[in-house]
């Protein structure tokens, strides 16, 4: 992965791996809220870890600045913000604050983005410990991927000025959304409405974010590459979708 991280994460979802260890325990991780935004007069806001099992939790909090480089999310590491307790064993149904810190001044144009990584962390049993791996069974653990903004200074309201434009690579079709704004838009239900009236899913639900400045790509469905008609999408929760305008032509 470049960077030590190449893919993209998606914004709060629980991620089931599987791991060679104890056979499935109890315990079950929460995390919420689902992002932090951090404003220009704050310095810290926090995390609750919850444990609805039966047995006790282990889990790491790692944070990283989050970034889009060719139409990719990024992530890399950061001494921008810190979190508290990095480490942290949670009691059945029991419950943990995790504080998320920003070290240094906010913003001074526009936000800026980052992920806070929870990772539940396999926990062997003594009699998992004694046996050979490949008996021990398989124990499923979860990670949250939670946004987390950093608010610029200033009283200016900010908002994200999407744009979209298609792109052609290795054969593939894709749709790029530009966001030349100050703020994030998190991107919802992105559909492709063609001159019918026909609508066309191209990312259905939580489709991703377009950070401040950079932009996201999405594949095109290959009866949608050719397409003409307009891209839409709910931007930042609001019920109502939006017109996508795309890329303005050189004059």
């Amino acid at each position: 992965m470049k960077n030590g991280f190449s893919k993209s994460w998606r914004a709060a979802l629980a991620v089931a791996l599987l791991l060679s260890g104890a056979s499935a325990g109890a315990a079950s991780l929460q995390v919420g809220p689902t992002s932090v935004t951090l404003q220009a007069r704050q310095n810290a806001d926090g995390l609750t870890l919850s444990n609805t099992g039966t047995a006790p939790l282990h889990a790491q909090v790692r944070v990283f600045r989050w970034t889009q480089e060719n139409g990719e999310d990024r992530l890399q590491p950061t001494q921008d913000i810190a979190v508290s307790p990095p480490m942290l064993t949670i009691a059945p149904g029991a419950k943990q604050l995790v504080r998320v810190i920003r070290l240094g001044p906010p913003p001074a144009d526009a936000e800026t983005s980052y992920r806070v990584i929870v990772d539940e962390l396999p926990v062997a049993t003594g009699a998992a410990q004694a046996e050979a791996p490949a008996k021990s069974g398989l124990q499923f653990v979860l990670q949250y991927s939670v946004p987390v903004f950093l608010m610029p200074a200033g009283e200016a309201d900010i908002a994200p000025r999407l744009q979209t434009r298609l792109a052609n690579e290795g054969g593939n079709a894709f749709l790029e959304i530009s966001n030349t704004g100050r703020q994030h838009a998190q991107v919802a239900d992105l559909v492709l409405v063609d001159a019918r009236g026909e609508r066309r899913a191209i990312a259905p639900g939580l489709s991703g974010y377009v950070l401040p400045g950079q932009t996201k790509r999405w594949p095109l469905p290959a009866d949608s590459a050719a397409a003409s008609g307009t891209f839409k999408a709910r931007i930042n929760g609001e019920p109502v979708e939006q017109s996508l305008p795309p890329v303005a032509a050189a004059p």
